[in-house]
């Protein structure tokens, strides 16, 4: 799995607390960013797809292999409301197949180029992120 993080007040919700996956979780807005910012590079996603732990857009590469991108805030409930920047989450992980798990697949070199053109985005739009050990 690849995982990055950054503060940035880009991504702040637009809509109030109650709408948010849980108190405190945000991310539709960075994940709706995403899936545009990677479209505009040829990487077509799925529309953001909410969970308990923030959002997520759906990657399938050419070879029928299916990417989950993640997008979550690191803040506690109201944090983004305040205006300020918080910190944000993203994670990478491939939905292996068991036969492809025995078979020694890991899809690691799409992965790192997938957070290669996340970092990228991130950049162009003035964000840093640094990589974290995952």
């Amino acid at each position: 799995m690849w995982r990055i993080e950054f503060s940035s007040s880009k991504f702040l919700p637009l809509l109030p607390e109650e709408c948010q996956g849980n108190p405190g979780v945000y991310g539709f807005e960075l994940a709706w960013w995403l899936a545009h910012a990677l479209a505009t590079r040829g990487i077509v996603t799925g529309y953001p797809l909410g969970e308990d732990w923030g959002w997520l857009i759906e990657y399938i590469n050419s070879a029928e292999v299916e990417f989950t991108i993640g997008c979550s805030s690191v803040a506690g409930q109201g944090e983004g409301y305040s205006g300020k920047a918080i910190t944000w989450s993203v994670f990478i992980r491939p939905h292996t197949s068991f036969k492809q798990r025995l078979q020694g697949q890991t899809h690691e070199a799409e992965v790192q180029s997938l957070g290669q053109h996340v970092l990228e985005a991130l950049e162009h739009a003035g964000i840093k992120a640094a990589q974290s050990a995952a």
